[in-house]
């Protein structure tokens, strides 16, 4: 059984409750679904749904990701299961984090797999509508990428990335219709609806590998390019990374063919945010979006040098999977002793 279900909680007067091995869903109309445990692959919660704290802890025990969406003032919550039992993986994870040659491999990994994924999708997109300087981003990304093998700290590794984070969303705001009104990125709140799109696909994201990190007995704090921060799961920022460009590639083919502008509503103090009908045509594009994911992943030469792979290329490129293949590159890198047998079984499970 597949675990590919979406399920968005939001009416406030929606009630959700578990029965048996599902989920019962009542609507305010007095409609009632049934969500089976062994098909639901996230919840996504808007606004204040009535929910019973068996179903938060039968998610839980399944890894199930879970999102509770901004309410007014406040941000985006992740829920998952909190850390397992695996204490040897995060032993090693912390052993390795304190040699600041090994903590700058992986981080440099991270970044290397996110620009060649970036420069996948430049090549997978259409010609620009306007006079979008594509070669200067393609010579942009080359370059980044070259720099990375001459840095000496992740504090150089970051300046790397921010250079080329600032030329792919420059080359965006140049490539995107006028009435998006892009002109890069911002954030906490996103003030245009591409910047609401970006945050909302890379928090759902975000959610998803929270799930893959706890599964695999990770330490979702304490990451290798972002550092220690207080409350931030710095380890899901980094593997979110390379699958960032992912929902830039949604992003890009949903702006006209599926929403517009006229989609989000605009707050001065909430930003700018999906309405009740863009939520309703982005979401299934989502749920579609985590079942293939745009630019899968997939072994180069051995666990530890990855690369992007075609679409249409047959492997599995579900989000799921690609999320497990970040952990087991992170794992391969880690030389946990038990890697060979859990990432067989990370490659098999739905």
């Amino acid at each position: 059984m597949s675990a590919d279900l979406l399920l968005v909680l939001d009416k406030r007067d929606m009630l959700v409750r578990l029965e048996g091995k599902a989920l019962r869903v009542e609507r305010p109309d007095g409609a009632m679904q049934r969500v089976p445990l062994g098909m639901l692959g996230m919840v996504v919660v808007h606004g204040a749904p009535a929910v019973t704290c068996d179903v938060w802890r039968a998610l839980a025990e399944r890894f199930i990701p879970a999102v509770l969406a901004p309410v007014r003032t406040q941000g985006t919550a992740w829920l998952g299961a909190g850390l397992s039992m695996a204490i040897q993986v995060r032993c090693r994870q912390h052993e390795l984090a304190r040699d600041p040659a090994a903590t700058l491999a992986v981080a440099r990994q991270w970044i290397r797999l996110k620009l060649t994924m970036q420069r996948q999708l430049l090549a997978a997109l259409p010609p620009p509508v306007n006079a979008a300087p594509t070669g200067e981003i393609r010579a942009a990304l080359e370059r980044e990428l070259a720099a990375l093998a001459e840095v000496e700290s992740v504090a150089a590794l970051m300046g790397v990335e921010g250079a080329a984070a600032a030329a792919w969303y420059g080359w965006l705001a140049a490539h995107l219709p006028a009435p998006w009104k892009f002109i890069g990125r911002n954030r906490r709140p996103p003030r245009d609806p591409v910047n609401a799109l970006l945050s909302l696909g890379y928090t759902l994201l975000g959610a998803e590998m929270l799930s893959a990190v706890q599964e695999a007995g990770l330490d979702p704090a304490l990451g290798f390019l972002h550092g220690i921060v207080p409350g931030r799961e710095s380890l899901v920022l980094d593997l979110i990374e390379p699958l960032r460009p992912g929902v830039d590639a949604l992003i890009l083919r949903l702006l006209d063919q599926v929403l517009t502008p006229a989609h989000f509503t605009r707050h001065p103090v909430q930003g700018c945010r999906l309405d009740k009908e863009g939520r309703g045509l982005f979401y299934p594009a989502w749920a579609n979006t985590r079942r293939y994911w745009p630019l899968p992943l997939a072994p180069a030469a051995g666990l530890g040098d990855w690369t992007a792979v075609s679409a249409e290329a047959q492997v599995d490129q579900s989000l799921r999977i690609q999320c497990r293949r970040m952990i087991r590159m992170l794992r391969s890198l880690l030389r946990a002793p038990d890697d060979a047998a859990g990432d067989e079984k990370g490659e098999t499970d739905g």
